[in-house]
């Protein structure tokens, strides 16, 4: 599959969303297709580094965003690893700390596409059917704490969110199920990352 037909159903899912979703205020300042912000995150099971753009949505009570994340084979040890992620957080309150910091705890779910060729949507023939899950697609948990930044000087970016999160894959978290050896510490990992704010 053609890495430009993997970005189209990600693609538009986001601008069906936007169309229906963005606040009349916000499109009469921009045009409906223009992301709210631009992300960078460090670890979290959606790459080494993802990078990629996001929505506020239905009143800011849900941000979607689609990331590209990279890890480099010096770091997974077989081969460079490209990876495009849907991932959907979700404010669960806002509190106000002073005039430009509010804390938001957050929780949310990513579904990861792994473009690589060591993994596969459908099982390959050499293997017996059953025998492996479809390891090309990943969910993941998360839920964390997310604190936003309004800029005194809008010149270029508005705010910022930064943000700490603590997540799993579902397979980990199967794995933790049904396998003693593997303990729940195990399959959790930690993930911090920043949003600026156009």
């Amino acid at each position: 599959m053609k890495f430009k037909n993997i970005l189209i159903v990600p693609i538009i899912l986001l601008v069906f969303v936007k169309s229906f979703a963005q606040e009349k205020d916000s499109i009469q300042n921009k045009s409906w297709y223009t992301p709210d912000y631009v992300k960078m995150q460090f670890a979290g099971n959606i790459g080494f580094l993802s990078v990629g753009a996001g929505y506020q949505l239905f009143n800011d009570v849900l941000y979607t965003e689609l990331l590209y994340g990279f890890v480099p084979k010096s770091i997974s040890r077989s081969e460079n690893i490209h990876l495009i992620t849907i991932k959907n957080t979700f404010p669960l309150f806002r509190k106000k700390i002073g005039k430009e910091l509010t804390l938001i705890p957050i929780a949310g779910i990513a579904v990861t596409y792994d473009v690589g060729s060591t993994t596969f949507t459908t099982l390959p023939d050499k293997f017996p059917e059953g025998y492996y899950f479809p390891t090309a697609f990943h969910a993941t948990l998360y839920a964390g704490a997310m604190v936003h930044h309004e800029f005194k000087n809008k010149s270029l970016f508005k705010g910022a969110d930064y943000y700490l999160e603590v997540g799993t894959v579902e397979s980990y978290l199967w794995y933790a199920v049904v396998n003693e050896s593997v303990t729940f510490k195990n399959v959790f990992s930690t993930s911090v990352g920043v949003n600026f704010y156009f």
